[in-house]
């Protein structure tokens, strides 16, 4: 017998005459209204603006009403989308109000791919600023069909974000390009076959790190340490001596897994991308080189620079550890996967302090080990990249010092007992008064520069402003709008041919606002009304992202005066303010090491004071909005959720992951331990252990149990012969829901107990009296005992229901027949 969560379309209406549905919402809103519900859970949530908020399930209408009703109304730049199942959404009816049809919208599984295409959500989605919320229907996870939707949304949701992030990201890619101008004043290249046919170690920040850390320690003499910022702290706390720390992130979160690395020596270079966070770059107080182009609209000077290699910084370590002509390099920390504990980073570092990262959706790799573990989907484009480099410059070793990290192929495994070591000479660098006479010439070249850009910018501005005012006079008759298209097309001409880097530039910069005008159609069936509202839309698209454009450069301009003005001897309150505004007090460290000379008055030592104070705070406080994000990958709803898709998928080796990895936290976690029992019965039942199976979950205190124990514990019962505890179980159940009532009366039936079994049958479809089903069960029931008259009067009932079950018309007909010949 197998149970079933069937949807039946019986409302109940609770103490708070509120309706919804048993078999959804089973009695959670009879000891609580659901408004009052609402607001503990989401009322925070919900107010939060310029979020997606996606919402799977919506409470039997509960939930969507709650959302109608918000006493602020939906945050300002807020959209909800609810996804309900296509089996509920017909049952409900919500009345959008045609004002808020653009904040709120209701689909079911059928809608997902018309809803990723719109504009709004890919903005979103790109953009990052989107969460899946479970609804409490959802949340109890009673129905398989939700989370056979929540895991379909989750994963579609993944995708997307990579798809569309790629183009739309290259803003924020570009906007701290243009703001590190100031600070990008050497390239990398310098280093560029500086240390040929010598030895080096690339380390991040994996949990093989660990394993590893006491021999680099003892061999650092033989070896040049390159290591990624998120690790560079840790590093120097354990005595290793950093030569290069290299950092690329442009996200604000770089900052707050880096801040270790402003501990390390004065001996340490800084090697970051052109497009590293500039709360980073501005406040490293010792030499930097940068990667890839400084000025997104000219790279005559940096086409032969070392380039930035994505997706991860790990990825830029290696290449820049080719680029320095070392012909072995070692890998350390450089894992691409989880280790088998189910951590993703080594100690120490913010994301260990969280415990293992158990509920993300994730992708299995094989290691050098032999086994299979577990992996994130932009680790695994990781794994692609470092493949290719690998391959690209075969005369370079790369050696993984950890067996148990993802194998890349063109990248060996090697033990560091098998490795001999020689210790090498490390090259000295540049003075600092070279260094600052060549940064203040390049400021002043850099700044000259920006000033022309932005002038240019202006004078393209007004070109595109010039065909703007062309196309009102746009009509629907081609041979009127061709005089205009002309003079239109012969302005757009002008600008790719006076303007074309800078075209270029905006073009990628606003690539989102641009793809608004591009169309899917064939150029042969475009219509003239077609022509003119691309045309609009291109030039709409190019005036509002030039004035994007034109305000970063004009941001980058003053910044690089207030950097020039930093070496002259300009008052520290004037500095103070911009470094105030920038989040940067660290400056004021590298303003007072430019200036050892200079003389505070007292109203400076107290600003000077204030500024340190707030940079030191800067490097101890993590950011909460840090925290919480890293915690959704390991919060229990989200374990409990991976446990249900494992099990659906009946991945044995998934399963005894998580449970050996939610072992060691049953004693401090009372939902760990409940997952941890059910992940245990899940695997043993995979593999056809039953017993064991249903040993693990009766080993639960009974007290932990929720609906899909319980579920589990009669299923297994039934598999064993064991009727008795599946009939004390389903005592249990009906708790939760009056849906088990007929598997009960079955139990009861099977053991004996006749007419408590009718009893239960008749109790059940008093208060549900449309489920056919269950009325053709009891008429056969009947039949059995040899009751035809109530045997007739069950089918007759499930006719009421459904006039056109053929399996009632047959028994009815036939008990009427039998009946007349009785009689």
């Amino acid at each position: 017998m197998q149970l079933q969560s069937n949807i039946q379309n019986n409302f109940a209406i609770s103490r708070f005459n509120e309706y919804y549905l048993p078999s959804v919402n089973r009695n959670t809103f009879e000891g609580i209204d659901s408004k009052t519900f609402y607001d503990r859970k989401f009322k925070k949530l919900f107010s939060q603006t310029d979020k997606l908020n996606i919402i799977i399930g919506m409470d039997s209408g509960l939930l969507a009403n709650y959302i109608l009703e918000l006493s602020e109304g939906i945050s300002d730049g807020s959209k909800f989308v609810i996804i309900e199942l296509s089996t509920i959404l017909p049952l409900l009816l919500i009345d959008i109000p045609n004002e808020l049809q653009r904040k709120l919208l209701i689909i079911d599984e059928s809608g997902l791919d018309e809803l990723f295409k719109q504009d709004d959500i890919k903005l979103f989605i790109a953009k990052g600023e989107y969460r899946l919320i479970p609804s409490s229907s959802v949340s109890s996870h009673h129905i398989d069909d939700y989370n056979t939707l929540f895991n379909i949304v989750e994963s579609r949701l993944q995708n997307e974000y990579f798809d569309n992030s790629v183009n739309f990201t290259q803003k924020i890619f570009v906007k701290t390009q243009l703001e590190n101008i100031s600070d990008n004043h050497t390239q990398a290249k310098e280093l560029r076959n500086t240390y040929k046919e010598m030895n080096c170690i690339v380390i991040a920040g994996g949990p093989s790190l660990d394993n590893a850390i006491h021999w680099i320690k003892e061999n650092q003499d033989s070896l040049y340490v390159i290591a990624v910022s998120r690790i560079a702290g840790k590093l120097a706390k354990f005595g290793i001596n950093v030569d290069i720390v290299v950092c690329v992130d442009p996200q604000d979160f770089s900052f707050d897994v880096s801040r270790g690395m402003f501990e390390l020596s004065d001996e340490t270079l800084l090697v970051h991308s052109y497009h590293v966070n500039p709360k980073v770059l501005s406040q490293w107080q010792g030499k930097c080189l940068y990667m890839g182009q400084r000025f997104p609209w000219n790279n005559e000077n940096d086409f032969d620079n070392i380039p930035t290699v994505g997706p991860t910084v790990t990825n830029s370590a290696v290449r820049l550890a080719i680029e320095m002509g070392f012909s072995k390099i070692l890998l350390s920390g450089v894992d691409f996967c989880y280790s088998k504990s189910g951590y993703s980073h080594a100690s120490g570092t913010v994301e260990a302090s969280l415990g293992p990262s158990l509920g993300h959706d994730t992708l299995w790799v094989s290691t050098y080990a032999g086994y299979q573990a577990e992996t994130l989907i932009q680790l695994k484009q990781a794994m692609e990249s470092l493949e290719h480099e690998a391959k690209t410059y075969p005369h370079v070793d790369i050696i993984n010092l950890s067996s148990n990290a993802a194998y890349i192929e063109g990248i060996t495994h090697q033990t560091t007992e098998m490795l001999t070591l020689t210790p090498i000479v490390k090259n000295s660098s540049q003075s600092d008064s070279h260094f600052i006479t060549i940064k203040k010439d390049d400021l002043e070249k850099a700044y000259s520069q920006c000033k022309i850009t932005r002038n240019e910018i202006v004078k393209l501005q007004n070109l595109v402003n010039n065909a703007k005012m062309h196309i009102p006079k746009l009509s629907l008759d081609s041979k009127k709008s061709s005089y205009t298209l002309d003079n239109i097309n012969k302005i757009e001409l002008k600008i790719n041919k006076k303007y074309k880097p800078l075209s270029q530039l905006i073009k990628f910069y606003g690539y989102f606002e641009f793809s608004k005008f591009l169309t899917t159609r064939e150029v042969e069936s475009w219509t003239q009304q077609q022509i003119n509202q691309m045309t609009e839309r291109y030039y709409e698209a190019f005036s509002s992202t030039c004035n994007q454009v034109f305000k970063l450069i004009d941001n980058a301009c003053t910044k690089l005066e207030y950097r020039i003005n930093e070496l002259k001897n300009t008052p520290l309150s004037i500095l103070a303010e911009q470094w105030k505004k920038d989040n940067q007090p660290g400056r004021c460290i590298i303003w007072k090491r430019m200036h050892p000379e200079y003389i505070f008055s007292k109203d400076e030592e107290l600003l000077w004071a204030e500024l340190n104070n707030l940079y030191q705070i800067s490097l101890t406080q993590v950011r909460q909005a840090y925290v919480e994000t890293l915690n959704t990958g390991s919060s229990m709803e989200h374990v409990y959720t991976k446990i249900l898709r494992l099990n659906k998928s009946k991945s044995l080796q998934g399963l005894a992951l998580i449970t050996q990895n939610l072992k060691p936290l049953i004693e401090e976690d009372l939902e760990a331990k409940r997952l941890y029992h059910l992940a245990l019965s899940f695997q043993l039942s995979l593999e056809q252990r039953h017993q064991q199976s249903l040993d693990a979950l009766l080993a639960l205190p009974e007290e932990l149990y929720t609906e899909m124990e319980l579920k589990h514990i009669i299923l297994l019962a039934l598999k064993l012969g064991n009727l008795e505890l599946a009939e004390d179980t389903l005592v249990k159940i009906l708790t939760h829901s009056d849906e088990y009532m007929p598997q009960y009366a079955h139990i009861l039936k099977l053991r004996g107990k006749i007419q408590e079994s009718v009893n239960i049958y008749l109790d059940y479809l008093e208060k549900y009296p449309s489920d056919t089903q269950t009325w053709i069960k009891l008429g056969l029931f009947m039949v059995e005992l040899g009751q035809a008259e109530g045997a007739h009067t069950a089918f007759s009932n499930a006719l009421n229901a459904d006039p056109d079950n053929q399996v009632a018309q047959h028994y009815a007909a036939e008990l009427t027949r039998i009946m007349s010949e009785a009689k």
